[in-house]
């Protein structure tokens, strides 16, 4: 505030020093504030405009670009792309109830009930311990399971033990590994042989051939 009329106090000063000069007939005095006031008036004057000039250049409105919005496409790919979050079974915890989850399943603590992940991952951690039928596309197991397990893809590791049922399509079982029930091989998917003239031929189906080509062979010509 006190910069902005800086020139007008300079101004009111001068004059009335040239006031004084005057009255007391000082005209040299008086005509020497008079020049210095109205130097000081029209530099108050020039230092307003620019002050005007440069607040308006200021001044300018910045119109904010709109965000641009999402296809429906794209939301639905976002929201389709979304990682499902795993399921866990805390350490220390005991879980009384079936489970069925589109994600990944993991086993710490103890579970009394059924596990179905899909197309998702199963794993029995060391320690934990699962009483129930699990069903997944992957099923890992370095825990304790008793139930029937029925997998694609099924690994027992070295700390893991089952007693129950298993079907599956692959089987591993590390060193240290425990298994006691019945196994039974899932059948494979039609329809993945591109072999033109193949077919999957059963080991029964291929016993009986081996004897009938045996057979064959003992006949007298």
């Amino acid at each position: 505030m006190g910069r902005e009329f800086l020139a007008v106090n300079c101004a009111i000063f001068f004059w009335l020093l040239a006031l004084i000069a005057w009255y007391y007939n000082a005209s040299s005095l008086a005509c020497l504030s008079g020049a210095c006031s109205l130097s000081s008036f029209v530099l108050h004057i020039k230092l307003n405009q620019a002050n005007h000039m440069f607040k308006k250049n200021k001044s300018v409105d910045v119109i904010p670009s709109p965000s641009p919005t999402p296809l429906p496409g794209e939301e639905k790919e976002s929201i389709g792309t979304k990682k499902q979050d795993p399921t866990v079974i805390a350490s220390n915890v005991c879980f009384e109830g079936n489970i069925a989850s589109s994600g990944h399943v993991y086993i710490y603590g103890s579970l009394k009930g059924n596990i179905e992940a899909g197309d998702g991952l199963i794993k029995i951690i060391h320690g934990g311990l699962v009483e129930g039928n699990i069903t997944c596309r992957e099923l890992i197991i370095d825990g304790n399971v008793v139930g029937q397990c029925r997998s694609q893809s099924l690994e027992i590791a070295e700390n893991g033990y089952v007693l129950g049922t298993i079907a599956y399509n692959h089987l591993a079982i590390k060193k240290g590994g425990k298994f006691s029930g019945q196994a039974e091989i899932l059948p494979t998917e039609t329809g993945k042989n591109n072999v033109p003239g193949f077919t999957h031929e059963t080991p029964a189906s291929v016993g009986t051939s081996k004897a009938a080509e045996k057979n064959d062979k003992k006949k007298p010509a």
